[in-house]
């Protein structure tokens, strides 16, 4: 008997794993040219694809001029500087994609579908062809809807005309510069005729179709088609192939990618995708400018409203306040005011002495009485000539009193012009003092006047401060603003974009870049082997089933009796009569580890059972008895499995003989002699179940079972007992008091390992005891475990 090993933990086992892929290898030799046809398929129908490359690059937001940049920074127009990210962005946008596409022939697309197997099969074999290579050129009418996507082949139609010929289930009209779909159109059969040169008008098509001199069409080779696309169409199929990268994290050039199958397409999409770019970048900063053009127009214009209120507030204010010059007109009030005060004094002290004199000439009004007023520093030329008039007849008069009497003529004459004189001086002085009056009251007015003037002046200077700060600032910065104009207009006229082409696009290498038939040969062939690789793997972890004694080991400590090798149907209906072979020789094996294990006088019933039908229970009973009788044992083999009784199949039994059986006995029906026959083996008789009873495990019960075990146990040997399967049917627990022992049969690659659990607790609950396991139909060859028993067959032949 071989003692289970010790379970070990999961670990990758080199030498199993290449065991179990090895068993496949018609699986990979399969996949192998599997993967090799869908390489070859692949390589044929997918077209080749061409890689360029163009690197641009990209200033900062700065405009060319750097006075302009001045004025944006003087204006507080930040430099939000420059985003990688975003100016990549800008590139593939689909609008700076449109606009590129619009600048190129995009709305045909020339194709040629070779002459091979493939497209005999079903045209899926096309390459894509430059204008120049093709032996017509078409000329769609671009202000007509056109049929697009369509496949339309072209062929000469006798010289100098062509046939169009198209079919689809479905299809659009739509406008090409636009890309606006027009209508939607349902099973397209187009075949027409049209003249080179001519325009082709039909409701589906407004074309024509030229030839190019010196490409004639090939016969034999293929056919020629092309297909009429929008701009969105064409711009979409541009923009998948687009790719766009920074050659450094810090360098602000970058790298145009494109994939194309025709690299002068590629060529001249990428040389016009990037002066597309660069020109939008140098109109972008023209328009900054013209913006900037504009704030300064606008600013100027309200600056130039506000200049003029400004200018015309002060004026307003100067003519109102009579104020030029407050520092110099605070100095002129204040001597006016001295002199206004003087003035007043002179006036107030000539009407006093105005009224003096009037009083003292009115006391001495007489031409005898004496008076000699003084002017006092009245400057008055009257007042001073009748004063001195008046002192001259006083001297006189007073020259003839001294010599002559009252009554001198000449002294009466000189007393009436002394009266006379003063009469006039009197009436000079009253005139004057009333004129000195109305001066001192002008002079008053004229104080106060200058006295307010003065009081106002912290005021006045304030404000005209204020006006005329405001007016210089509006000057200031009318002058200003004036001045930026000029340099954003001279800025905007020599402005340039920072923006340039490094490199045009070129082929990044003379062959296509895809597909790469090494490549694909690679990927096939990793294909071809690692899918096998896995499928074998999926389904070896899938598999639940008993691969050997080591999976029994990691599920159930019940020994191992031993394994039963595979055999074809002969080999086991036959193996009765035959001493030799692989099966033979796994039931002697089995017969001597059981017999050792079960060596003494209470060790006579065997019991041999399984899990569930057909993992060959009844076969192992068999063979077990039989390789026991031909060890010289009488042996007895009984069939208690009454619901699918098998065991009459091994045995040439007599007709007749199923009519007696256990459940004829166990019924009461037959004799144990008339139940026991013969099997031709030597020591070997058999008890078979005879006709099946409706009720099994009621006859299993009855008491004579146990009274036909004490009777066999005493006549033979051993009493083998083909019993029912544990999982379905109760019978085996009704015999397990008869048994000694019991061979549990588990079938190689077919008993599920979880089905082992039911008997390993019986087992390990002690409520079964001389328990082992058998492993039926183990093919050596395809086990990892009994591989070194590959050549058992040959061996034992």
């Amino acid at each position: 008997m071989k003692t289970p090993p010790e379970p070990a933990a999961d670990e990758l086992d080199l030498s199993r794993l290449f065991f179990k892929l090895r068993r496949r290898w018609p699986l990979f030799v399969g996949a192998l040219m599997l993967a090799g046809a869908l390489a070859y398929v692949y390589l044929q129908l997918t077209p080749p694809v061409y890689g360029l490359r163009a690197t641009v690059l990209l200033g900062d937001q700065a405009t060319g001029s750097k006075r302009a940049q001045e004025l944006l920074q003087i204006l507080e127009v930040h430099d939000k500087g420059l985003k990688m990210e975003d100016e990549i962005g800008l590139i593939t946008s689909a609008g700076t994609v449109r606009q590129a596409v619009r600048r190129l022939p995009y709305a045909v697309a020339y194709f040629r579908e070779p002459a091979t197997w493939l497209n005999r099969l079903r045209p899926v074999q096309r390459r894509e062809q430059p204008a120049d290579a093709m032996p017509f050129r078409v000329l769609p009418n671009l202000a007509a809807p056109q049929l697009t996507d369509v496949r339309i082949y072209v062929s000469p139609a006798g010289a100098g005309r062509y046939r169009l010929r198209a079919t689809a289930a479905r299809a659009h009209l739509a406008d090409l510069p636009t890309g606006q779909p027009v209508r939607e159109v349902w099973n397209v059969q187009l075949d027409t005729i049209v003249a080179a040169g001519d325009t082709l008008r039909h409701p589906l098509l407004q074309l024509a179709v030229q030839p190019v001199p010196g490409v004639p069409f090939e016969a034999g080779t293929g056919r020629y088609c092309f297909t009429l696309s929008d701009v969105d169409g064409a711009a979409g199929r541009y923009a998948n192939g687009l790719a766009v990268r920074p050659i450094d994290h810090d360098s602000r050039i970058v790298e145009l990618r494109l994939k194309n199958s025709v690299p002068a397409q590629g060529q001249a999409f990428l040389d016009t995708l990037m002066a597309v770019y660069i020109a939008a970048d140098l109109r972008a900063k023209n328009q900054t400018g013209r913006k900037s053009l504009a704030f300064l127009d606008e600013e100027i214009e309200k600056l130039a409203r506000t200049r003029h209120q400004a200018a015309g507030a002060l004026s307003t204010f100067r003519a109102s306040r009579g104020v030029v010059d407050v520092q110099a007109q605070s100095s002129s009030d204040i001597g006016r005011l001295a002199d206004l005060e003087a003035a007043r004094a002179r006036a107030a002290t000539t009407r006093r002495y105005c009224e003096s004199m009037l009083a003292y000439l009115q006391a001495n009004r007489g031409g005898g009485q004496m008076a000699s007023p003084s002017s006092a520093g009245i400057d008055d030329g009257v007042l001073n000539s009748l004063i001195l008039q008046l002192n001259e007849l006083n001297s006189r008069r007073a020259a003839l009193s001294v010599n002559g009497s009252d009554a001198n003529p000449l002294l009466v004459v000189t007393d009436e012009r002394i009266r006379s004189t003063k009469e006039a001086l009197m009436q000079t002085l009253a005139n004057m003092s009333r004129n000195a009056g109305i001066g001192l009251r002008d002079l008053d007015a004229q104080l106060a006047r200058v006295r307010g003037q003065i009081s106002r002046m912290p005021e006045d200077e304030r404000q005209l401060a204020s006006l005329k700060g405001e007016s210089d600032f509006n000057e200031k910065n009318y002058s200003f603003l004036v001045e930026k104009r000029n340099e954003a207009a001279l800025a905007l006229a020599t402005n340039t974009t920072d923006k340039r082409v490094v490199d045009r696009a070129q082929l990044i290498s003379t062959g296509p870049e895809s597909p790469n038939p090494k490549l694909v040969a690679l990927i096939a062939l990793l294909a071809g082997l690692l899918l096998p690789t896995g499928l074998v793997l999926l389904l070896d972890k899938a598999n639940q089933t008993v691969q050997g004694q080591d999976d029994l080991a990691r599920i159930t400590s019940i020994p191992v009796l031993g394994v039963v090798a595979h055999g074809s149907g002969a080999d086991t209906k036959d193996l009765a009569h035959r001493n030799r072979g692989a099966i033979a020789e796994s039931f002697r094996s089995i017969r001597v580890n059981l017999q050792y294990l079960t060596s003494g006088p209470d060790k006579k019933v065997l019991g041999v059972t399984s899990t569930v039908p057909g993992e060959g229970k009844t076969f192992c009973a068999v063979n077990l008895a039989t390789e026991l009788a031909h060890s010289g044992r009488r042996v007895v083999l009984v069939e208690t499995d009454l619901r699918r009784p098998t065991v009459a199949g091994y045995f040439p039994l007599a007709a007749g003989s199923a009519r007696h059986g256990l459940a004829g006995y166990l019924g009461e029906e037959s004799t144990l002699d008339e139940c026991r026959r013969f099997s031709g083996v030597p020591g070997l008789d058999l008890i078979t179940c005879g006709a099946v009873p409706d009720r099994p495990t009621q006859l299993l019960e009855n008491p004579r079972m146990a009274t036909l075990m004490r009777l066999l146990r005493a006549e033979y040997d051993y009493v083998v007992l083909d019993t029912p399967p544990v999982g379905f049917v109760a019978e085996f627990f009704v015999l397990m008091q008869y048994l000694d022992a019991t061979v549990y049969v588990v079938r190689h690659n077919y008993t599920d390992r979880d089905l082992v659990s039911r008997i390993n607790e019986l087992y390990q609950d002690e409520k079964i005891r001389q328990v082992y396991l058998l492993i039926n139909d183990v093919r050596f060859a395809g086990s990892y475990e009994y591989r070194h028993q590959r050549n058992a067959y040959s061996y034992y032949k």
